[in-house]
Formats: structure tokens, sequence, C-alpha cells
């Protein structure tokens, strides 16, 4: 079995920059998982309540993980600093991603009076993060992410705004198209889930088969 060549290679067959980014990214789901998974164990069994003005933790407890969490913090952006051959950070980088990031969490979250406040503007584009992540490669970046988007020949100012604001309006829309069709494509009914899986795998081999994969 060989895989998709159009989802794997660039336009000169080279497979270089799919690898490059599946290195990067390889665990971070798995991270996600694994946080959301203790996340909700957390809340579920009331050990922390994020719902409220309150702090999280209280006393020693909070005082520890705080400095847990700006050791895993400072001890990142050593490394970082320390680390001067791009090869070899990249190569480190998918094993402590989740580190900066926990303790960014739970410094942030920690205190009430700082886990209630945020900045609207910058809580409309989180909550289509992962459209701008995905996106970026395809609308504001060209030339398999090594050139940028250029629309207005000349004007570098302005060819940014403008790709800017298309890229930022096709995010918000696929944002909306995946609310709207997610329910339906992966329902919470576990038989409906396994119609529609089992219906994707017959799609996926058929096409496989039209394109010479098996």
């Amino acid at each position: 079995m060989r895989p998709w060549k159009a989802l794997f290679v660039t336009t000169d067959d080279d497979i270089h920059e799919w690898w490059f980014r599946w290195q990067l990214d390889r665990y971070s789901l798995l991270y996600g998982m694994m946080f959301s998974l203790v996340y909700n164990g957390l809340t579920q069994y009331s050990l922390i309540n994020d719902k409220s003005n309150s702090n999280i933790l209280s006393g020693r407890l909070a005082l520890l993980v705080s400095f847990a969490a700006t050791v895993f913090i400072a001890s990142y952006t050593t490394m970082t600093v320390i680390c001067t051959n791009k090869p070899d950070c990249n190569e480190i980088h998918p094993y402590v991603v989740w580190v900066p990031v926990t303790g960014f969490i739970v410094l942030r979250n920690m205190v009430g009076i700082l886990r209630t406040r945020y900045s609207s503007f910058f809580a409309w584009f989180g909550r289509i993060s992962l459209e701008l992540f995905v996106c970026q490669y395809h609308i504001w970046l060209a030339a398999d992410t090594h050139g940028v988007l250029v629309l207005i020949p000349s004007y570098p100012v302005a060819n940014v705004l403008i790709t800017s604001f298309i890229f930022i309006c096709i995010c918000h829309e696929l944002h909306h198209i995946t609310e709207v069709l997610t329910p339906f494509l992966v329902p919470n009914d576990a038989l409906r889930a396994m119609r529609n899986l089992t219906v994707f795998l017959f799609l996926l081999m058929a096409i496989g088969v039209h394109d010479g994969v098996f």
C-alpha cells in the first residue's frame, strides 16, 4: 500500500515539507487529549472549580503549583536560548512543547481575578484558532510555506492588509461551517456515528482504488 501522493508531496515530488510539519506537531493531539481528560476528571470530581471568581487552589498547594508552572516556562525559555542549532531544536520540540503551554495555562487560570478578565478581541480570535492554524498554510503563505501570497505587488503593507482580511474572513466562515456540519458528521448517537464512519471508510477505499493506492 502506498499513500496518496497529493497529500504528502509538494509540486516537485518532495516529501520533506510534510515530514517536517508532521515531526513538529505529531504529539500535539495526544497532549491536548491528555490535558482535556485530566481537566474533565478534576472538574467532575469537584477537585477544581473554574466557574467562580475565586482562586482554583489555595494555600501552599497554590504556591507549589504556581512555582512549578513558573519553572516550566523558565525552563523552556532557557532551552530556546541555549539551543542554537535549529535541527536539534526541531527534534526536541515535539517532546517538550506541552511544558510552556501547561505552565501558561496554570498561571493564567490559577488566580480568579486574572481568569475572569480577558480581551474580547483576542477571545474572538481564539474561537477560530484551529481554522487560523490550518488555513495559514493555504491562504496566507505560498510556495509550500516558503513564500507569501501577493495580491498587490509593490505595496507590501496593502498586500498584508488585504490578504489578512481575506484570511480571517475565510477562517471565520470555515468555523461556522464546521459548527453546522459537526452534529451531522459526528453525531452523539453511537450507531449513527458508526454508520458515518463506515460510509467514510468505504468512500476512502473507493477513492484509493480509483487512484491506484491499493
